[in-house]
Formats: structure tokens, C-alpha cells, sequence
């Protein structure tokens, strides 16, 4: 839980400071000739940040993945240990009846090849459920891993439309000539 915590904590550290550089660097650098362009310290503490953000999903998302993998794989083995206790108890019950019926050979192979094929059959769909759940096991991940990316790419696509839409704004509120406006069509319509 305090991992957890300082994690939280250290993520709205770095959300936080991000203004704040930005203010610093704003403040010594006055305006630029170019607004669009970034610094390589903004850039840098742009991937940092979204470095240390998928690091801290990651984590906090690690203890319910691990919880859940380990609670199928306790299901898992209980039902192998069923099946396996289920042969047991299939080769015991064998062992006494060859014990009563040893000279009645042709009821002993008659009931060898019952338990035989019931222990097989068994074992086949034992396995079978086993695979079943299984393949559902990975479904469901897959489709929670697929679910969990697709929230992050539109947060990520969220976050990067804002930040054009606020360079954008912030370029169109500086000072344009009518030659820099005609420059901006043109390659916006270049691009289109």
C-alpha cells in the first residue's frame, strides 16, 4: 500500500511540475521565434513523464493481474489434482478386483478394459475442461490488456490533440502578418 501511495504521490509530483517548468523555461527564454518548437529539456521531461506514467500503471496494475492469474492457477491444479485422484482411486479399485478375480481371467480383462476406458474418458475431459478454461483464461486477459491499451491511447490521443489545439491557439494569439497567415494555408492545404 505504500508503494502504491508513493507512486500516486510521485505521479502528481510530476504532473504538477510540469507547468512550473514550463513557466521557468518561459520566463528565461522570453518569446521565441518559433512558439511550435520544444525545447530538448521539455521534450525530455515529456517522454520522462510518460515513461514514469506507464511505469506507475504498470504497477498499479500489477498485484490485481498477478492475484487473478494466481487464484486460476489454484483452480486450475485443484482440478488436476482431482483428475489424478480420480486415477488413484481408478488403478486401487483395479488392483482389488485383480486381487478377488485372479483366476476368472476373462471377467478380469473384461473389467481392465471398463476402467480403462472410463479412466480415459475421464482423463479426456478432465483435460478438455482444463483447455476450455484455459482458453477462456486467456481471453479474458486478452480482451482486459485490449481494453486497458485502448483507454491509454485515447487518453494519450486526448492529451496530444489538447496540446495542439493549445500551441495552436497560443501561435494564432501572437502577432501574424497577412504573409504568415498565407504561409499557414498553404501548407495546410499542401498537407490536406
Amino acid at each position: 500500500m505504500k508503494k502504491q501511495l508513493s507512486a500516486i504521490s510521485l505521479f502528481f509530483l510530476l504532473v504538477a511540475g510540469v507547468p512550473a517548468v514550463q513557466a521557468q523555461e518561459h520566463e528565461k527564454g522570453g518569446h521565441s521565434e518559433s512558439a511550435a518548437e520544444e525545447s530538448p529539456a521539455q521534450t525530455a521531461f515529456k517522454w520522462v513523464n510518460l515513461i514514469l506514467l506507464l511505469a506507475a500503471a504498470g504497477f498499479l496494475l500489477k498485484k490485481p493481474a498477478r492475484d487473478f492469474f494466481e487464484s486460476r492457477k489454484n483452480e486450475i491444479t485443484s482440478g488436476l489434482e482431482r483428475a489424478r485422484t480420480a486415477q488413484d482411486d481408478s488403478a486401487r479399485r483395479m488392483a482389488e478386483i485383480e486381487k478377488r478375480l485372479a483366476r476368472l481371467s476373462a471377467e478380469i480383462a473384461a473389467m481392465r478394459t471398463q476402467a480403462d476406458a472410463e479412466s480415459a474418458t475421464e482423463r479426456e475431459n478432465i483435460i478438455a475442461e482444463t483447455r476450455r478454461e484455459m482458453e477462456r483464461i486467456v481471453d479474458q486477459s486478452r480482451q482486459e490488456i485490449d481494453r486497458i491499451a485502448q483507454g491509454i491511447e485515447r487518453d494519450i490521443k486526448g492529451k496530444i490533440a489538447d496540446a495542439v489545439i493549445d500551441r495552436a491557439s497560443h501561435t494564432l494569439a501572437t502577432r501574424m502578418t497577412e504573409d504568415d497567415h498565407k504561409r499557414i494555408v498553404v501548407r495546410f492545404l499542401d498537407k490536406a
